[in-house]
């Protein structure tokens, strides 16, 4: 009897184990708080949060050339706890000669020790042994692990790799991507070209879907940059700096009735796809000072010099239209002159007699610049200084736009108070008639020049022609800044400047067409005065005359062939020319008169 009696007993209490386990169940299942920590740990195991970046707006030309995308590019890696003794050799081997990496420097990647404990030291799961790695690359691996299983442990993932096509060419108004953008327009636009990353929730649970964010998508940038232009005014500036011994070479084309930028370069130009760390060491930033070093990205927005006798324009603009003088006007030039106490002479220390304002352009005549200035007067002159803007930044969207403050009695001591801080004295007027004792960018100078060739309008300079986002196109709508001389003022300086070139027969000519242009040599100021064997030669010029549809701007640093700007420049003006009005379909002027007639 006992035996039935303890089976009886046993089955009582399993019995009664299982009640109190559903029991227990029923409680943990309807008890609120317990509902809310499974639900916690149901989600935390099936699902993760992932973050997913944005891909960055393209950079096209005028025409939809691409100068900037995004290419995919892998990082290669290794998974650690998958390397042991019996595939370490395998897999040194194998990724050294996949990835072109020496067999060190693998050895190093592969044989770190894996760890995923965070009290026993830094974690260590996963080697990264490749970035930026081919689709090539990718595709050897994957076939290499279908053949041989030692190779497992090599892994990858993909990302979007910021891509230069054109390789340097306009690397100098593009700018950089590392991260982020850095000058020119990837700096500029940065917040255009990238959207904000975006989260979203991703399942591991097959039989689950979840609505997935779209991934952020950049906006496209359209920019006024023509880019046969753009690359033909390289090779000819290249072929310049070369044939002349310079330093470094600039140039502008732009558009004086709209502002828009139809190209820019200047030298040196780095390949944009190279390393950043490689073109940082090339274009730094910054020092450890945190003052600016080195050279500059883009010297046409980025660095100021004096720009000497093509400045001219300006104070012969100013004496026009403030009815100082008329082209006709008579100065008996005796190659002296004092203002301020200080004398100035000409560039070549010689008395030309007596001159129209005409001559006085034609000849570069700085005694004759000096006298227009003390004959306006200092407020007068300065104040038409300040109507072209001379004294601030033209604000192009272009990142590192550089200014040098204008020294004048509007501004005496702009570099502060001490007791060697520069300030204005009568004297500076004489020489910043004719472009010395003050410095300026070149976009500053196309920018103020170009009101002269667009009936006294200047417009805002502008490389964005377009935004593209969601399928709609923005134009960018061009912006007049000031109106510094009337337009009767500006048609006579523009004719007054075609003769002078037609009467000197300059280089800077081109069969068929009407030019405005003015040279400038420069001697370049140190701390032991100014240099007479080195110089800055620019030109600046526009056309056709009568319509003008360019402007050109050119600066060639420190050239050794020669010191004149009308022996060095003027030609190299005269060629892009005649490359521009093929490329821009200007037909010569005898053609456009009897299209005009007609």
């Amino acid at each position: 009897m006992k035996k039935p009696i303890r089976i009886y007993l046993s089955g009582v209490a399993l019995i009664l184990f299982a009640v109190a386990i559903f029991v227990k169940l029923v409680s943990i299942q309807t008890n609120p708080k317990f509902i809310e920590v499974g639900n916690q740990i149901g989600t935390q195991s099936s699902t993760k949060e992932k973050e997913f970046l944005p891909v960055r707006g393209l950079i096209y030309d005028r025409w939809g050339n691409l100068l900037a995308g995004n290419s995919e590019v892998y990082e290669i890696g290794v998974e650690l706890n998958q390397v042991s003794d019996k595939n370490r050799g395998d897999l040194i081997t194998f990724l050294s000669s996949v990835t072109g990496k020496s067999r060190t420097e693998i050895e190093e990647r592969v044989n770190i020790e894996y760890n995923n404990d965070p009290e026993k030291g830094k974690p260590a799961v996963y080697s990264v042994v490749m970035q930026n790695a081919s689709q090539e690359i990718i595709d050897e691996i994957d076939r290499a692990q279908q053949d041989n299983t030692t190779l497992d442990a090599i892994t990858w993932t993909s990302s979007l790799k910021r891509t230069y096509p054109e390789k340097s060419l306009g690397v100098n108004f593009l700018g950089y991507y590392a991260d982020a953008g850095y000058f020119g327009v990837e700096g500029y636009y940065n917040n255009v070209l990238a959207s904000a990353p975006s989260m979203s929730i991703i399942t591991y649970n097959p039989y689950e879907t979840l609505d997935l964010a779209e991934i952020p998508q950049g906006a496209g940038i359209i920019l006024t940059i023509d880019r046969e232009i753009q690359a033909r005014m390289e090779e000819i500036m290249d072929r310049a700096i070369a044939n002349n011994g310079a330093v470094s070479g600039t140039a502008i084309i732009m558009d004086p009735e709209t502002g828009e930028i139809l190209a820019m370069t200047t030298t040196p130009r780095g390949d944009p796809n190279m390393p950043a760390g490689q073109f940082f060491s090339e274009y730094p930033i910054v020092n450890e000072n945190g003052t600016d070093i080195g050279t500059p990205l883009n010297r046409a927005i980025m660095q100021t010099y004096e720009p000497g006798s093509v400045f001219k324009v300006f104070t012969m603009a100013a004496a026009l239209d403030s009815g100082t003088v008329t082209p006709d006007t008579e100065f008996l030039d005796t190659g002296y002159i004092e203002v301020g106490g200080l004398p100035v002479r000409n560039w070549d220390y010689g008395a030309w007699g007596l001159q129209n304002m005409t001559g006085c352009m034609q000849h570069s005549l700085n005694v004759c610049m000096a006298w227009l200035a003390k004959e306006m007067g200092a407020n007068n002159f300065y104040s038409y200084l300040q109507a072209f803007n001379l004294d601030r930044k033209t604000n192009v969207d272009m990142e590192g736009e550089a200014i040098y403050p204008l020294l004048s009695p509007n501004n005496p001591t702009p570099f502060g108070s001490g007791e060697n801080a520069p300030r204005w004295v009568e004297a500076n007027m004489g020489a910043q008639s004719f472009g010395q004792a003050i410095a300026v960018t070149p976009i500053r100078m196309i920018t103020s020049v170009a009101a002269l060739a667009n009936d006294g309008r200047m417009m805002a300079p502008h490389i964005l022609k377009a935004t593209v986002q969601d399928g709609r196109i923005r134009y960018y709508t061009p912006k007049i800044l000031a109106t510094p001389v009337k337009p009767e003022t500006a048609h006579t300086l523009t004719e007054m400047l075609a003769v002078s070139l037609e009467g000197e027969s300059s280089t800077a000519l081109v069969e068929g067409y009407r030019l405005a242009g003015k040279t400038g040599t420069a001697e370049i100021p140190t701390q032991f005065g100014y240099t007479s064997d080195l110089t800055n030669a620019s030109f600046v010029g526009w056309g056709p005359a009568d319509d003008p549809k360019f402007i050109v701007y050119i600066w060639l640093e420190k050239p050794t062939s020669d010191i004149w700007s009308s022996i060095v420049v003027a030609p190299v003006f005269s060629e892009i020319v005649e490359n521009l009005v093929i490329l821009m379909d200007i037909p010569p002027d005898t053609i456009r008169m009897q299209m005009a007639n007609q």
